[in-house]
């Protein structure tokens, strides 16, 4: 952990400070027609979340990709320690902010906060993961991350569907009521497990060889 975090380095700390920071002044100067709750924490700091793993993250488009992937002990076990060192670095900072929206906007509760966040953070990043497995072009898992996300928000309108309301992502800033939301985030997760599995059968069979 500690070889992993000197070679991610400061960026990511600084930046998810200065992120954190800008969204206290935001949600501090902006009124109360928005759920601030679920736009940062639902919205925001995922998808940030699923950039900070397909830039810092990276599988395939690490220089020394082929040097672990032919001498490590696991490939595996070495996706894994950076995912969870960026994930928990971020899921802190995302805390914290949660603790500050509190203080902010009285109205708001922890652990919804909480419950909108990892699930659809852990959903996101796992996909993002995957991407970046089966891929050696730079920045592409970021950028359909990025298309992933555009897409959702516009597609609200399709929540109508009651079927789609399970599946969707930002359920609880879309204001779907319990108990779906409820099941849609257990669902996020079980997909997110499923991102991983797929992603040790890549790394196990070594797909990308073939």
């Amino acid at each position: 952990m500690k070889q992993e975090l000197k070679i991610i380095g400061v960026n990511p700390i600084w930046i998810t400070a200065l992120l954190t920071g800008t969204f206290w002044a935001v949600c501090a100067t902006g009124g109360d027609n928005v759920h601030w709750g679920y736009l940062g924490f639902e919205l925001i700091f995922p998808f940030y979340l699923s950039v900070v793993v397909g830039e810092w993250c990276k599988t395939r488009t690490d220089p020394m990709f082929e040097v672990i992937a032919a001498q490590g002990k696991s490939l595996f076990h070495w996706i894994v320690r950076r995912f969870l060192l960026l994930f928990g670095l971020v899921s802190i900072f995302a805390l914290v902010g949660m603790v500050g929206v509190m203080f902010l906007k009285a109205n708001m509760s922890f652990g919804d906060l909480v419950i909108a966040f990892f699930p659809t953070a852990f959903f996101l990043a796992s996909l993002c993961v995957l991407l970046s497995v089966t891929t050696r072009v730079q920045h592409i898992a970021t950028m359909i991350m990025g298309v992933l996300w555009l897409f959702s928000i516009m597609s609200m309108s399709l929540l109508r569907f009651k079927i789609i309301q399970y599946f969707y992502p930002f359920s609880r800033y879309a204001e779907i009521q319990e108990p779906v939301w409820v099941i849609n985030k257990g669902v996020l997760l079980a997909v997110g497990i499923v991102f991983w599995i797929y992603t040790y059968v890549i790394i196990k069979k070594r797909i990308w060889a073939k």
